[in-house]
């Protein structure tokens, strides 16, 4: 699959949200997944809401896995000199996957977050590994203090949008 150019605020809002989302499910453990749910709702938004808004009709295909070493490294010399970055074409389909898995998940509001919770998580979190690895540092840097489910009051927090500069989602 080719590489993909992104605008840098929307890349910047998908990594906020999904280190949100990945934060926030490892933090909900043993709360019922209608909180979680809720916590989203709230702060930003549903894991399905996101994935309709980006990647409508999307789908994972046979070819799509994540990026070895050598296409990261690649990456990441090119958006050195590139406002809008550039990240692999296999990223918004696995993204899009692991994502729907986890609205999925939190379908059923009755159950607590649990011991599948790691397995939703692992996919997400390798995925923005992925991400910081291809971006610049300041970049990463930006949507390294998104706010999660009961973060703690020690450090400086934001929310997407700030992050942002705009309202994400629109």
């Amino acid at each position: 699959m080719t590489d993909r150019v992104v605008d840098r605020e929307v890349l910047i809002g998908i990594g906020a949200y999904m280190r949100q989302v990945d934060l926030s499910l490892h933090r909900a453990f043993g709360h019922p997944r209608q909180v979680l749910s809720d916590y989203l709702r709230e702060h930003s938004a549903l894991p399905r809401e996101v994935c309709g808004h980006f990647w409508s009709g999307l789908r994972l295909g046979p070819n799509d896995r994540p990026s070895g070493a050598p296409g990261i490294v690649r990456l990441r010399f090119v958006n050195l000199f590139r406002r809008d970055p550039v990240v692999s074409g296999s990223f918004f389909p696995l993204a899009n996957d692991a994502l729907l898995k986890i609205a999925d998940y939190l379908d059923d509001p009755a159950a607590k977050v649990g011991s599948e919770s790691p397995g939703l998580r692992m996919p997400l979190a390798d995925l923005n590994y992925e991400l910081s690895r291809t971006l610049r540092g300041s970049v990463v840097g930006a949507y390294g203090k998104v706010e999660y489910f009961e973060h703690d009051d020690y450090r400086q927090f934001e929310t997407i949008d700030k992050i942002v500069g705009k309202k994400w989602l629109s």
